[in-house]
């Protein structure tokens, strides 16, 4: 049962139309008010938090300019008033950090350890791309660093 004011804990089910049909509409109202051509690929998580309506938080994968990026999106929604509103539409990397669980480690699962994960799942990419900033930034080097591939990528099951 979900829990009044807060977000859920179970997710909602990323790959349901409903989800799907939030996340386009998200990406769509975001072109529309900045006058931007980001391109919908997919919801890589869904959470729901019960406000007057519901409140749709949504981990997106958005192509940009032929880039795979990640964006974060609360869409909030009161069915009964045919209700629907875009709250908020920013990249992920303001987002909170990714955990273990993101990248497929579910509790139970999986013994404790360390898992492969595929290096072009967008949440690497994400991590990665984050790493190179850090050391890019700690560099006295005057050229930049650009992340090429994740050639083997692996998250630590807990």
């Amino acid at each position: 049962m979900a829990l009044v004011g807060g977000v859920g804990d179970v997710p909602a089910n990323q790959n349901s139309g409903e989800v799907e049909s939030l996340a386009r509409f998200a990406v769509d109202e975001h072109n529309k008010k900045e006058n931007a051509l980001l391109e919908f690929a997919r919801v890589v998580k869904a959470k729901e938090q019960v406000v007057a309506g519901t409140l749709h938080h949504l981990t997106l994968e958005i192509l940009e300019a032929g880039q795979k990026k990640l964006y974060e999106a609360k869409v909030w929604v009161k069915p009964w008033l045919n209700f629907k509103e875009l709250q908020e539409f920013k990249p992920a990397s303001d987002a909170p950090a990714i955990t273990s669980s993101d990248l497929g480690c579910k509790q139970g699962e999986h013994e404790s350890g360390w898992r492969e994960v595929p290096g072009d799942d967008p949440e690497v990419k994400h991590v990665a791309e984050q790493a190179v900033k850090t050391i890019q930034q700690r560099s006295n080097s005057l050229f930049p660093y650009e992340l090429l591939e994740v050639v083997h990528a692996k998250a630590e099951c807990q």
